[in-house]
């Protein structure tokens, strides 16, 4: 079993966190990969991709909203995904629908945003 945190940031470029999320969609991609590798050996590869948490590295934003989690809430999700052998999961699930919708705006709307 292998499980990795990376992040929804990592699922589109933003000019809000550009770097971070390149890291994060790199280390995403490679973790597919490696998943697609090591299946036949019976090896799960869990990606983890958490929104917001509430964290020391998040303690200069506002919290507000639904969109926030807690890290014990975040811990609590990766223990459910590893045990159901998950190949990513979005923490809270909310994100899997928010980002679906983020991946699919075209480019040309999307570099207008300011997210």
């Amino acid at each position: 079993m292998v499980a990795a945190i990376s992040s929804v940031a990592g699922d589109r470029g933003r000019q809000s966190n550009y770097v971070y999320g390149a890291a994060k969609g790199m280390l995403t991609l490679f973790l597919q990969g490696l998943r697609n590798r090591l299946v036949r050996a019976g090896v799960s590869v869990v990606t983890i991709k958490p929104g917001f948490v509430d964290t020391p590295m998040t303690a200069h934003i506002e919290k507000k909203g639904l969109l926030w989690a807690p890290p014990e809430a975040v811990a609590q999700g990766i223990l459910r995904a590893i045990a159901k052998r998950r190949d990513v999961v979005y923490l809270p699930g909310v994100w899997r629908w928010i980002m679906l919708i983020i991946r699919h705006i075209p480019e040309a709307v999307f570099k207008r945003l300011e997210l």
